[in-house]
C-alpha cells in the first residue's frame, strides 16, 4: 500500500507547476511513503517560504500560489484511476476478490 500512495503523490508532484525565480522551491517538492494516504511535501530547510508561496500571507501583501492544490485538481481522474488500479492489484494478489 506504501508504493501505491507513493506512486500517486508522484502524480500530483509531476503536475505541480511550482512559482519560483530560483527553482529551490521546485527542487523541495516530493512524495512521502504514508501507509493509507498519499503524501506531497514541499520545502524544508533548503526553502522554508514554501507555505507562504503555497498559502499566501496576506499581512505582506502576499497573494497565494496554490501549485499543489491546483495539481491536485488537475490531475485528479489520473490519481483515481490509479487507486482503483492499485486497490485491484493488491486483492488480486493476496487472494482477497
Amino acid at each position: 500500500m506504501r508504493d501505491l500512495m507513493h506512486s500517486i503523490g508522484n502524480i500530483v508532484v509531476q503536475a505541480a507547476n511550482v512559482p519560483s525565480l530560483t527553482n529551490r522551491l521546485a527542487g523541495t517538492v516530493r512524495a512521502g511513503r504514508g501507509k493509507t494516504k498519499a503524501v506531497v511535501r514541499a520545502g524544508g530547510a533548503r526553502a522554508p517560504y514554501a507555505g507562504v508561496v503555497h498559502y499566501g500571507w496576506p499581512a505582506r501583501n502576499i497573494s497565494p500560489q496554490p501549485f499543489l492544490s491546483q495539481a491536485l485538481q488537475s490531475e485528479r481522474s489520473d490519481i483515481f484511476a490509479a487507486l482503483e488500479q492499485g486497490i485491484e492489484e493488491i486483492t488480486r494478489r493476496n487472494d482477497l476478490t
